[in-house]
This record gives structure tokens, C-alpha cells and sequence, in this order.
């Protein structure tokens, strides 16, 4: 275990920002209200801001005002913070981010959990947070490291809190985050108290026939994201590095494939940053960029694709789980179906607004949900 302290040298900045000017722009794609990839008018407003007015010192001064560290397991460096909370009593807490995430999609949700009281969250529980960069991605990436697929991940992670001291803890995740606290669930229920999910990472097809109208109403909404959202599961499940090799020569090019994920999947109406900060978006591809990660951070979505899904229906997950919907969520699923994989449901909440993102468009909602999880299990 080593201490980490972010500092990149300005001259990458300074690079990348020059990148940004001099590259050429697809200039002539029509605006389908985003449904046809990121517009010129989204994009250019992004590049704009990106290169006048983001700041990655000011973001990189943020983040070392936690505690960060690297951990080395098998090989392989996992970067990550840990932040421990003032209050009493406070509980063990492991976050983790999905794709095309990072630990900055936290900014806004780490203050609600660590400082409830400070925080207008009154008569909340505060955690300890450990918050790790997903191997293979940001800090925690390395060319000379093996890239680790989910199943390998979720080992890592159960070797990270065991070095840490925590025998109990729970776990959120959404996005690859959920798939990760589930098979740690799996492995190791007598360690993980609980998991809360805000995606719930049921296999795409459970060969079987809808049992009533929500589970109907379900496998449509996975034949339409599939068909119409579903491409760049495609290509990182098959081709990863013909994309990877393109996006890692442009920042542009990173820029227009992630943001429009945050567009496609954001509660947003086509004003996304009126429900994220721009900042913290561009921090997490800026993080991408100067790290160089993006091809490895597929290598998980080519490894699913050529095994079995992770999550086994034969071998069900029984610790505590909780479970918060948000309505622009790629998926949904119907609690008929979810009992089938988490047999100890104890949350099941839905929101009226909000997306994939939930920690960046929803902090106070998903720490609410997070505490009364936490409590309905203790």
C-alpha cells in the first residue's frame, strides 16, 4: 500500500488544450436531438467550455484533499480514496463506478454520506468510504498491467477491504459497479452486509415468457435500447481496440463518445448540464485522456461477451439488497424478475425523475436511499 498524490504536469494540459484547437471537428452532422450520436452544436458548446474554462488543477486540487492510495494485488495497482467520516458510529461503505464513469461521478455524494449532519441529512448514518478507481481505469490503469475482467475485479476488491481491516462493510454500485458488488456478494456473503444497486445487472434474456405486463412491458424496453443504444456494447464486446485506437489519438473523438452516453442516459430533456456539473463530466474524461485508459476500460464488455454473464441465476445472491430505480436508467427491471437473482430484497425504490448517473444527478436522493438501506439491514 502507497500513498498517491495526483499531479499532472501542465505541459499534458497544455497538450491536450492544443489537441482540442487543432482538431478537426465533424461539422455537418444534422441535430436529431442527440438521437443520432452527440450534435455539433453539444459537442462544440462542450469543446468550448473544456478548453476555456475547465479547470483540471482546480479538479486535481479537490481530489487531494482526500486520502488516496495505491494497492497492489496479484500484479496490478488499484488507486483509490478513503475517506472516513467524523461522526460516530460510522459504517464501511465501498463505492464503485461503472463505464464511462470514475471516481469523479462522486464529487456530490461523498459529503452526503461522510458528513450527513453538515450536510442538512439529519439523523442520517455516516460511512467510511472506500472509493476505487476500476482496474483498467484512471489512475488505477497501467500498459504494463494486465487488464482485469469483472469476475477478476470483484477478487481484487475483496483483497483491497481485507487489507484494510473491514471484516463487515456494505457495497453500491451502479453501472459495471453493480455487477461487481453482486459476485462479491456471491463470494463472500459473510463479509459483505449488503448491497445497494442502482442498476440491477439481470442478463439481457432469461429465455422465458413474461409472467405478467411489467416483465412484457421489460423485454421491450431491452429489444429497443439494444437495437437503438445498444452499439457500443457491440463494438467493445467484439472490436474494442479499432474504436480504442482512435479515441486514444483524440480527445475529441473521447470527448463526443462519452458525453453523448451522459446525454443518452442522463434525465435531461437536451439540457444536460442543468441536471450535471459540466466540470465533473469533463473531469472524468479529462481523467480518461490524460490516463489513456479507454481501450482497457472495454476489455470488461469483451470478456462478458465471450463467457457466460456473471451473475448466475442458479447460484442467487442472499445478503440484503437494495434497489433504487430511476426512470432514464437503460434498465429497469420488474422486482418479479429480480427476485429471481436477489432473494433478500429490502429496498425497492422509485424515483420520479433521474438517470444512470445517479450519484451526479441525484446525490441527495441516492444517499437518502443509501441510509435507509443501511438501517433497514443493522
Amino acid at each position: 500500500m502507497e500513498k498517491f498524490l495526483c499531479k499532472i504536469d501542465s505541459k499534458v494540459i497544455d497538450d491536450l488544450n492544443n489537441q482540442i484547437s487543432n482538431n478537426r471537428v465533424l461539422n455537418w452532422a444534422p441535430d436529431y436531438n442527440n438521437q443520432a450520436g452527440i450534435s455539433f452544436e453539444n459537442l462544440s458548446y462542450i469543446l468550448d467550455y473544456w478548453k476555456n474554462k475547465f479547470s483540471w488543477t482546480k479538479e486535481e486540487e479537490k481530489l487531494n484533499k482526500f486520502n488516496q492510495f495505491l494497492f497492489e494485488y496479484d500484479n496490478v495497482k488499484t488507486h483509490f480514496l478513503h475517506i472516513k467520516s467524523n461522526q460516530k458510529n460510522s459504517i464501511p461503505l465501498l463505492l464503485i463506478h461503472g463505464w464511462p464513469g470514475s471516481i469523479f461521478e462522486f464529487n456530490d455524494l461523498i459529503p452526503l454520506l461522510t458528513s450527513p449532519d453538515k450536510n442538512s441529512l439529519k439523523d442520517c448514518q455516516a460511512f467510511d468510504l472506500i472509493i476505487p478507481s476500476l482496474p483498467n481505469v484512471g489512475f488505477s490503469f497501467s500498459p504494463q498491467q494486465k487488464p482485469l475482467d469483472l469476475t477478476e475485479i470483484s477478487s481484487h476488491f475483496i483483497m483491497l477491504m481485507k487489507t484494510l481491516g473491514y471484516k463487515k462493510y456494505f457495497i453500491q454500485g451502479g453501472d459495471l459497479g453493480s455487477f461487481v458488488a453482486s459476485i462479491m456478494a456471491v463470494n463472500v456473503p459473510n463479509e459483505v452486509m449488503g448491497i445497494h444497486l442502482n442498476l440491477l445487472p439481470l442478463p439481457r434474456g432469461l429465455n422465458k415468457k413474461p409472467d405478467n405486463i411489467e416483465e412484457e412491458s421489460y423485454y421491450e424496453k431491452v429489444k429497443y435500447f439494444m437495437k437503438h443504444e445498444g452499439g457500443y456494447q457491440q463494438i467493445q464486446g467484439t472490436k474494442p481496440f479499432t474504436l480504442a485506437h482512435a479515441l486514444n489519438a483524440s480527445p475529441v473523438a473521447l470527448c463526443a463518445y462519452i458525453s453523448e452516453k451522459f446525454y443518452a442516459w442522463t434525465d435531461n430533456d437536451g439540457k444536460l448540464f442543468t441536471k450535471i456539473n459540466i466540470d465533473a463530466m469533463l473531469a472524468n474524461i479529462t481523467l480518461y485522456w490524460i490516463s489513456g485508459c479507454i481501450g482497457a476500460s472495454f476489455w470488461p464488455y469483451y470478456i462478458r461477451h465471450k463467457s457466460d454473464w456473471p451473475i448466475d441465476i442458479n447460484n442467487p445472491i442472499m445478503v440484503p439488497m437494495g434497489y433504487s430505480e430511476f426512470p432514464k436508467e437503460i434498465f429497469s427491471p420488474p422486482i418479479s424478475l429480480a427476485s429471481q437473482f436477489y432473494k433478500n430484497i429490502s429496498l425497492w425504490k422509485k424515483h420520479s425523475s433521474g438517470g444512470h448517473f445517479a450519484a451526479m444527478e441525484k446525490p441527495k436522493e441516492l444517499a437518502l436511499d443509501i441510509n435507509k438501506f443501511v438501517k433497514d439491514v443493522i
